[in-house]
């Protein structure tokens, strides 16, 4: 459960060890008040075992926020910690979707195809059970009936199972392919037992005991496929854009945007939006050299202005290695600032 801090009074550390404790938080914080002891700090997964190198703690107040973020930089073990100061709903967002990580393969009970089972593609990033729910709202979804999937790293592919207490639901479900959750177009498909069961044994590592080889076999993420809802390479001139989007890089007019420089090179739409959770983006574009080459800079749009301010949170943060710096481009009419960054080609998400 959480303490009962002030919401603004909320520290991230980034950067702890893989086997750091509650205790070594708590020692790393030596003088700094946390509410409740060790149930103020919670350490979170990308999956379940696997640790992301992050906490939350709940200070007592402002003071404490400050006495802790004189922290920053200093060393536990042989790493040297981040420290800054954040907020209850980022906190609580983390934790949110950590709890959301574990599929819940094995909890399914006689899992069968009398159920009733469709599969999710393109969900947004960070997206909850509660809002495929009611994404599904007048047909009834199964107790647990809704399993998010994620890749190799942890993150939300960007797909789900949801079954149903009956097939008719199911078959009902399938009228909803192609509306929205937020500004995302959802596909919804058909699916089954079996292959429920072939991801469930993919990512515990184990073989499937019984699914066919279209089922076993690796899908693309909403992300990676060839479709009109997700990024295509086109060639065109001396560089190339995906979607078919070519030109030069600068800010759509009216809209609420971040410009990002310093990008790892092998950067992709998903470790973008990852980086600025728990705001959600509704557009991501790599700006690309004139070579072809990726230029380590990016254009993200947001919902709002507060939304785009809010991102700003997350400037001279790392990603990977790599320290990021940040631009605003909005303003609360939706107007930009003018800045333009001087490259040559995008790839719109």
């Amino acid at each position: 459960m959480l303490g009962s801090g002030d919401a603004g009074h909320i520290i991230k550390l980034r950067g702890l060890p893989f086997s750091t404790t509650v205790e070594d938080v708590l020692d790393f914080l030596r003088g700094v008040n946390v509410v409740n002891g060790k149930e103020g700090v919670h350490l979170t997964e990308v999956r379940p075992g696997r640790p992301s190198g992050e906490c939350y703690v709940e200070v007592l107040d402002q003071i404490d926020v400050e006495e802790a973020l004189k922290k920053d930089k200093e060393n536990m073990g042989k790493r040297y910690i981040e420290v800054f100061s954040t907020d209850r709903q980022d906190m609580e967002w983390a934790l949110n979707a950590m709890n959301q990580s574990e599929n819940g393969f094995d909890g399914i009970p006689n899992l069968s195809d009398d159920m009733g089972i469709v599969k999710l593609r393109g969900l947004p990033f960070g997206c909850s059970k509660e809002e495929i729910i009611q994404f599904f709202d007048g047909l009834t979804v199964a107790p647990d009936g809704v399993h998010l999937l994620y890749d190799y790293t942890g993150r939300a592919s960007g797909e789900a199972f949801v079954h149903f207490v009956d097939k008719g639901s199911a078959q009902e479900a399938l009228n909803r392919d192609r509306e929205k959750i937020g500004h995302r177009y959802i596909e919804v498909f058909p699916s089954s037992a079996d292959e429920v069961r072939a991801y469930g044994a993919r990512d515990s590592g184990r073989a499937p005991a019984s699914a066919s080889a279209s089922a076993r076999a690796a899908r693309p993420t909403p992300y990676d496929r060839g479709d009109g809802y997700a990024p295509r390479f086109a060639r065109g001139g001396r560089g190339f854009s995906r979607g078919g989007n070519f030109r030069r890089g600068s800010f759509r007019r009216g809209g609420f945007c971040v410009h990002m420089r310093g990008l790892p090179f092998k950067a992709t739409p998903q470790d973008i939006a990852y980086f600025f959770k728990p705001v959600r983006p509704v557009n991501i574009s790599i700006l690309y050299e004139n070579s072809g080459r990726p230029s380590g800079e990016a254009d993200v749009e947001f919902d709002s202005h507060e939304d785009a301010v809010r991102a700003m949170r997350r400037d001279k943060s790392n990603m990977d290695h790599r320290y990021i710096e940040l631009f605003l481009n909005s303003s609360p009419n939706g107007g930009g600032s003018g800045f333009k960054p001087n490259r040559s080609f995008r790839t719109n998400y």
